[in-house]
């Protein structure tokens, strides 16, 4: 593993995320931290390779996946400042929030490999939004909250780091139904982000988008897929139907086999566009026999 370069002095590293890396004198600053310990020492083991310690990192946003590997990192570097959102730092410091989050607020089903124990990072500033200097480095911080709360994008150089908010299109492809958690605000984030002329765009996963063509050509699939999800789930809630057998028929469509981590993934996506479609008067829903019934 090593370092991928980008342009001048921003480089990333690639393991379960894509870790963004600016160099800034004879330290970095890192974007994200990767899901795992084990991330973590990788990323640990290519800085000292580059003999280029991290003197801070920028969290784009609360999901455990982004930041689970600074507790490797923290441990070589103390000192080393954490920067997040505002809202983001909640689920930073308390990570239990986000898997309470993700069973409807009560306890979680401890199924998964998901780190249950982890007891979260301290966030040291908060970062909301407009320009900031980071270890003498400027950069614009984007307020993005259509996958979280209010995830951030990194604008550096005519590079963002986007976080989870915008996806490549191969990986539109692979994710056949994104991680939403706030339709309105996602066809938002598109929206903003469509005023920025970007040369590069380093998704959190999956591969980079090279060029202005490219990212402008990213922001309409991205926004396609948006609309066809959203048509997809008015159609099947013509006649009345539960949020179960909703999910049920969207992952017939797109032919998503589940497992246990993808399940709770759809059921978020599904209850964000139901609750968008709800908001904005294009849905509405009934209870019959005790079961909520959704239709437009």
């Amino acid at each position: 593993m090593v370092f991928l370069e980008i342009k001048d002095n921003i480089k990333y590293i690639s393991v379960d995320t894509n870790i963004g890396i600016i160099k800034s004198g004879n330290s970095c600053i890192l974007i994200d931290a990767g899901g795992s310990k084990d991330d973590g020492i990788k990323i640990l083991r290519v800085l000292e390779e580059e003999n280029l310690p991290p003197n801070s990192v920028i969290i784009t946003h609360g999901h455990w996946d982004h930041f689970y590997g600074i507790t490797k990192i923290i441990e070589k570097f103390p000192k080393l400042k954490v920067y997040s959102s505002s809202i983001e730092k909640a689920f930073i410091e308390n990570p239990y929030l986000e898997f309470y989050s993700y069973f409807s607020s009560t306890s979680p089903l401890k199924v998964s490999d998901t780190p249950f124990e982890f007891r979260g990072i301290k966030v040291d500033e908060v970062i909301d939004k407009g320009t900031v200097k980071i270890d003498n480095e400027e950069m614009e911080i984007i307020p993005l909250s259509g996958h979280s709360p209010l995830g951030l994008g990194i604008l550096y150089k005519r590079v963002l780091f986007s976080g989870d908010c915008l996806y490549s299109v191969p990986s539109l492809n692979m994710f056949k139904m994104p991680f939403y958690t706030d339709i309105e605000s996602q066809y938002r984030d598109l929206d903003i982000l469509s005023d920025y002329e970007i040369e590069y765009c380093l998704p959190a996963h999956g591969l980079p988008i090279r060029g202005s063509k490219n990212f402008k050509n990213a922001l309409i699939e991205n926004r396609k897929k948006l609309e066809s999800l959203e048509k997809m789930i008015l159609d099947l809630i013509k006649e009345g139907i539960s949020e179960e057998q909703l999910k049920k028929q969207i992952a017939e469509k797109l032919s998503i086999k589940f497992d246990f981590t993808k399940y709770i993934y759809v059921t978020i996506t599904t209850k964000a566009f139901l609750h968008y479609l709800y908001n904005t008067g294009k849905a509405d829903f009934e209870i019959e026999d005790g079961i909520l019934l959704w239709k437009n």
